[in-house]
């Protein structure tokens, strides 16, 4: 699959007119990955590689895996807080089980029912080729999500790929960053559906908002490293969540794969680390009630265990309508851009390599030290920002209707400059973890 070369207003622009409002920023990870890693050569300049079944993977590379997960799991024990071990009865062995994809998939603990499609979501706006575009079948989002309601999802396009063709890194890398919310997280814990939840050993979901399908993957998502000693002795359970694993444990895949000659697992394990370091650039991910403070947490926290929820849940539902109605602020911007030819501060931050090297080198501590205590420090304001255009806003930003001009954007200045600044830090550390997986 040859890859175009993109303008990115001119590819963005057919796309994202029609898109989703839910499909975009930190809902939609391979757009954002697109623009941050076409900054980076080691990527965009890769060679291509060549795709590869799961299985052919595994079989190949059974020994090395086995080892290799054995070590994870006992570093996370020692290292990882509130880490749950897993039961021995999921550990990958060298020999025996029938079915590999399964055995390894509950090694990693992930949802043994993801579909893991051999797909990749096209370049934002690009087209294939005539003679590729013959031979790609276009796959629905049942093919490749496991949820039930996919309304969010029905103009989003998936290109299945066939074993052994050729394609690009940056697209294989780009696509993979997203997969993570297809389902590799849903239904993993005691009080969830499934068969999943009742072997695991993670005991049940610590908080997540149950008005949502893919609540259960939040403790996944989200981790809370930075509040107030005080605070975890108040809600213990903000300290059950695990990002930092997930990203150590396909990070360590992603360098295995790299090592033994699997450049396509290589990107595709690397894509799905980088997710749950995306996830922590988004102060609601990294912070439970911003804007709250320590005693006003408390407070909260301790009527909910002598029985009076209702602040609880009104602080979690505040959370969730902040948390998606800044998404949908973002996509009206990106649409405005885009209707106005391109150039936005928003399209730039994501390019912006001018704070790339401020950082450390990314270790296994990056996630909690450097990119959830950047995005914790930055809630406040964030949650403030978004609070003052709420209250000022009297209706949706316009869209297209049959006729009609769309209605102007109507810009809170305080909100945009958060989120260029959240989303400069997305594209950062993003080539960041990329740089250090590839370094030989």
């Amino acid at each position: 699959m040859k890859r175009l070369s993109l303008s990115l207003p001119t590819c963005l622009l057919a796309c994202l007119l029609a898109l989703p409002q839910s499909l975009w920023a930190w809902s939609n990870h391979t757009l954002g990955s697109y623009i941050a890693l076409q900054q980076l050569p080691a990527v965009a300049q890769a060679p291509e590689v060549e795709v590869e079944p799961l299985e052919s993977f595994v079989s190949q590379q059974r020994a090395g895996l086995v080892q290799l997960l054995d070590e994870q799991e006992a570093y996370a024990r020692e290292h990882f807080r509130q880490y749950p071990p897993r039961p021995d009865d999921l550990r990958l062995t060298e020999e025996g089980r029938d079915d590999l994809r399964k055995a390894f998939l509950m090694a990693l603990r992930l949802n043994p029912e993801i579909k893991l499609a051999t797909a990749v979501q096209p370049p934002p706006g690009g087209e294939l080729p005539g003679d590729e575009l013959q031979k790609h079948v276009a796959l629905q989002p049942a093919d490749v999500l496991v949820f039930r309601n996919l309304s969010g999802w029905n103009q989003w396009r998936f290109v299945q790929l066939q074993a052994g063709e050729k394609i690009a890194a940056l697209d294989v890398l780009a696509s993979a960053a997203d997969e993570p919310d297809f389902g590799h997280d849903i239904n993993l814990f005691s009080d969830n559906p499934g068969e999943a939840g009742q072997r695991y050993g993670f005991g049940p979901q610590p908080f997540g908002d149950p008005r949502y399908e893919f609540s259960s993957q939040a403790p996944f998502h989200m981790g809370f490293y930075h509040e107030d000693a005080i605070i975890f002795t108040g809600a213990p359970y903000l300290e059950r969540n695990w990002p930092e694993w997930r990203a150590y444990q396909f990070y360590g895949l992603a360098r295995f794969a790299f090592e033994k000659g699997h450049p396509y697992w290589g990107y595709r394990f690397l894509g799905w680390a980088m997710h749950y370091i995306q996830d922590m650039t988004q102060p609601y991910h990294s912070t439970p009630l911003p804007g709250e403070t320590t005693a006003s947490m408390l407070w909260t926290a301790g009527k909910s265990m002598a029985g009076f929820d209702a602040d609880k849940q009104a602080a979690i539902q505040r959370v969730a309508d902040r948390h998606t109605g800044v998404e949908r602020y973002e996509v009206d911007w990106l649409r405005e851009t885009l209707r106005q030819g391109g150039q936005s501060p928003l399209l730039a931050a994501y390019a912006d390599v001018s704070t790339d090297g401020s950082y450390p080198p990314y270790s296994t501590e990056y996630l909690r030290e450097v990119v959830a205590s950047e995005s914790h420090a930055h809630a406040a304001a964030f949650d403030a920002a978004i609070g003052h255009w709420l209250e000022n806003e009297k209706a949706p930003a316009g869209d297209f209707s049959a006729g009609n001009s769309p209605e102007p954007f109507r810009h809170d200045e305080a909100l945009d400059e958060q989120i260029v600044q959240l989303i400069r830090h997305f594209g950062a550390h993003s080539r960041n973890i990329a740089k250090a997986a590839l370094q030989p």
